[in-house]
């Protein structure tokens, strides 16, 4: 029932595309009816359809062994005997490493805002304020409908056309390692945090 990495992976790259369309599609559904009725409403909606749809199909089956007079019983069977319940383990684990990376990204913006190191301060002030535009242009929802399309579509798109990306990147890369040496040796050692040799 747990996600690998290695079903995510498959997941993500289309490796096999029915998969990888039944994870992409409902949640991609979910979010597009959200944008334009309530999530309660959405969720309501979805859970009627799901039981009116197994109900129908249980019935269209007992009508049909009725029928040809034979024995087939409970067409779903073999999911009424799989496990749905969460592994505490699983959780105790999922738990702890998601403790672990809010801790760090904790420790990360304190030093960022406190700044320890001026250059990851200004890089924080500049996202921040690129993201007050976002944020003017677009809503959250949004935002999540473009991300949950990105995860499916740029993976596969970066590896597909991995060098072309990568030639194209690499000079605006460069560029910018180099601005920040130059920023870095203008500013004086008091302002940086380091000590001058």
């Amino acid at each position: 029932m747990w996600l690998s990495s290695d079903m995510l992976n498959s997941l993500v790259y289309w490796e096999n595309p029915r998969d990888s369309g039944i994870a992409f599609g409902p949640v991609l559904v979910c979010l597009l009816a959200c944008r334009y009725i309530s999530l309660i409403s959405v969720l309501g909606n979805l859970a009627l359809a799901l039981v009116t749809a197994t109900v129908s199909f249980r019935i269209y089956k007992s009508v049909l062994a009725a029928v040809n007079k034979t024995q087939e019983g409970h067409p779903f069977r073999q999911y009424l005997e799989c496990d749905v319940t969460l592994p505490s383990d699983k959780i105790s684990q999922l738990v702890d490493s998601l403790l672990a990376r809010f801790n760090n990204y904790m420790t990360k913006l304190k030093t960022i805002i406190l700044v320890e190191d001026i250059i990851e301060s200004v890089k924080f002030a500049v996202a921040m304020y690129l993201l007050t535009y976002v944020g003017g242009m677009l809503n959250g929802l949004t935002v999540l409908i473009l991300g949950w399309v990105g995860l499916f579509s740029l993976p596969r798109l970066y590896r597909d056309n991995q060098k072309q990306i990568d030639d194209a990147i690499l000079p605006l890369k460069s560029k910018l390692e180099e601005l920040q040496v130059k920023v870095m040796s203008s500013l004086p050692a008091s302002v940086t945090g380091k000590k001058e040799e």
